[in-house]
C-alpha cells in the first residue's frame, strides 16, 4: 500500500478528531520516539494511532527474507489506526517491506498464503481511488474486486469491501517494495 494512503488516512482521522476537541482527551505516548502511540477520545468518536512494529500485525505473513522500508521523513511506513464512533468505524493495519525478489515471486507467494482468508482476486496495477471499501454497510458485504487500475506492480485481494486483506506490490529497482493492509470497517450493525 502506498505510504500516502496511509499518511492520508492518518490524516483524515486526525482532523476528524480536531474538530470534535471540546469534551475530549488526548493521549500521547513518545517513550518510544520512533513510534509514538495517540489515543483520542471525544464523547462522538475515538481515534487511536499505534506505529509501533508489534502492533501492525494484520493476519497476513511477511515474505521470507523481506526487511521493513525504513523510516523516511518521520514516517515509519507501518501504522495501526483505528476509528470508532456512534454507528461507525474503520480499522488500518498497514506495514511496507522491501525484498530483493522480484514483484512476481511476491505476488505469486501471496497469491496463495491469502487463500487462508478465501479466494483471491489478483489486479494488474494500483487503484488511484484506494479499496472501495463501505463504511456504514454502503457495497460492504460484496467481495472485493479490481475496479480501475493502473500502473505497474498488483494487487493481491481477498474479502469483502467491509474486511479484507490487500497486498500492494510494485517494482523498486531490482527489487520490490509492498504493503500488508488489513482494512475492516462497519456500520451500526458490530463492532471491530
Amino acid at each position: 500500500m502506498n505510504s500516502i494512503v496511509i499518511k492520508l488516512l492518518i490524516a483524515a482521522s486526525l482532523l476528524t478528531a480536531v474538530v470534535m476537541l471540546p469534551g475530549c482527551s488526548v493521549n500521547v505516548d513518545d517513550k518510544d520516539k520512533k513510534n509514538p502511540k495517540v489515543d483520542i477520545q471525544t464523547p462522538l468518536a475515538n481515534l487511536k494511532v499505534n506505529t509501533d512494529e508489534k502492533s501492525v500485525d494484520n493476519g497476513i505473513p511477511v515474505y521470507p527474507g523481506a526487511r521493513a522500508r525504513p523510516q523516511s521523513d518521520g514516517d515509519s511506513h507501518r501504522a495501526n489506526v483505528n476509528i470508532a464512533g456512534f454507528g461507525f468505524g474503520l480499522k488500518v493495519i498497514a506495514a511496507e517491506y522491501l525484498t530483493d525478489d522480484s514483484p512476481d515471486k511476491v505476488r505469486d507467494f501471496y497469491q496463495g498464503k491469502l487463500k487462508k482468508f478465501g479466494d483471491v482476486i489478483v489486479c494488474k496495477g494500483h487503484s488511484e481511488k484506494g479499496s472501495d471499501y463501505g463504511i456504514h454497510g454502503k457495497n460492504g458485504g460484496e467481495s472485493v474486486s479490481c475496479g480501475d487500475s493502473s500502473g505497474d506492480g498488483w494487487e493481491v485481494k481477498v474479502g469483502t469491501n467491509d474486511n479484507q486483506h490487500l497486498v500492494a506490490i510494485q517494482p523498486d529497482g531490482s527489487g520490490t517494495r509492498f504493503g500488508t493492509v488489513l482494512i475492516q470497517t462497519h456500520g451500526k450493525e458490530g463492532e471491530l
